[in-house]
């Protein structure tokens, strides 16, 4: 059972692995090897817990940890929003790709996150918290550029 005390050690930053399903291993090990002037501690443990969620079905999670990342990487483009990101930053390909993260991820966050309790529910699945491809494209153009 996955618990966020066993992500941390003596008030330090600890890592679990990254072999959830949602994250390429390989991108998450460039990123960590990343030293940029700006702390990468957070997104890490971000994305961890992105991956960790998605093996364990915690879709909610999955989707409200994806909107959780758009907000906080824009910094790193030198931009202060990510949708200034999707429309404004780097090739038509990657802005593409960005605004489907925007657009489409941002929404259905949005819905699970505003909604108010109703009769009936549906909870999301794995099809639709998806969102791995897009995140790996943004996270190949952070290690990239960092």
């Amino acid at each position: 059972e996955f618990q966020l005390s066993h992500c941390f050690k003596e008030g330090q930053l600890k890592l679990v692995a990254v072999d959830g399903g949602y994250l390429d291993k390989k991108r998450f090990q460039a990123l960590k090897k990343k030293t940029e002037k700006l702390d990468f501690s957070r997104l890490l443990q971000m994305l961890t817990e992105l991956d960790q969620a998605f093996s364990i079905e915690n879709y909610i999670s999955v989707i409200l940890l994806v909107r959780a990342i758009l907000d906080h990487v824009p910094p790193i483009f030198n931009l202060n929003t990510f949708a200034e990101v999707a429309n404004n930053y780097g090739t038509k390909s990657f802005k593409d790709s960005m605004s489907h993260l925007e657009n489409s991820s941002r929404k259905i966050a949005d819905s699970y996150l505003h909604t108010k309790i109703r009769n009936k529910e549906t909870l999301p699945n794995k099809t639709q918290v998806n969102f791995s491809n897009d995140v790996d494209v943004l996270l190949a153009e952070i290690v990239r550029i960092s």
